[in-house]
């Protein structure tokens, strides 16, 4: 991991980080996934989607009924 996104990842809530450490690796995960995996409840794990869309890490792809959740172009290219 470069030393942007560690610094970039310290600045995030303990929520933000779980999600994020949950999708790195896998270059993305369903949102019922990372539900299940963080334990977070359904409307915690909405909250902390959105900050982190609003921060640019993450692009969430709503298809028919499947949220599917990825790192964003931005935060890969760091």
């Amino acid at each position: 991991m470069s030393g942007g996104k560690a610094n970039l990842l310290k600045t995030l809530s303990d929520n933000e980080r779980k999600v994020m450490g949950l999708i790195m690796p896998s270059n993305g995960l369903k949102r019922n996934e990372l539900e299940r995996k963080t334990g977070l409840a359904k409307s915690s794990l909405a909250s902390t989607l959105s900050q982190l869309e609003k921060k640019k890490l993450i692009t969430v792809r709503k298809e028919t009924n499947v949220h599917f959740v990825e790192p964003s172009d931005w935060f890969k290219g760091l």
